[in-house]
């Protein structure tokens, strides 16, 4: 997700959040992933110091550890974490597997569907 904040745009993935990443988080502020996640909505201080850390890390990297000396504006990274979640397209829908059939397709157990001796190939009518 693209987030626009202090002037530019920064990349930000959740998924790419690493294990030593989450252990950081873990120890300094005894949260967990999920925490974080509910945080992002409530503009937790301790959850916007951590994504602006990772947004820090994932964009050109930092040798800051993770801790008080960070001071993100909270409130305005918040907002632009709102805006990012809104801007970000709906995952498309996945292609149907041509492989398996629909719930529509006749089948040759289906009453409905022509037989090759009683269908309109084989001389006869669909309507009997």
């Amino acid at each position: 997700m693209i987030i626009n904040y202090e002037g530019r745009e920064w990349t930000f993935e959740a998924s790419k959040i690493g294990v030593e990443e989450w252990r950081e988080l873990k120890r300094k502020y005894k949260m967990s992933p999920k925490a974080f996640q509910e945080g992002l909505d409530e503009a937790d201080p301790d959850v916007m110091t951590f994504a602006y850390w990772v947004l820090l890390r994932q964009n050109g990297g930092t040798t800051l550890p993770l801790g008080d000396q960070l001071k993100p504006d909270i409130i305005a990274l918040n907002n632009a974490f709102g805006e990012a979640a809104q801007n970000e397209p709906d995952e498309p829908e996945p292609e149907p597997d041509p492989t398996k059939v629909s719930p529509s397709t006749p089948t040759s157990s289906d009453p409905a569907s022509p037989t090759p001796a009683s269908g309109p190939a084989a001389g006869g009518s669909l309507t009997g």
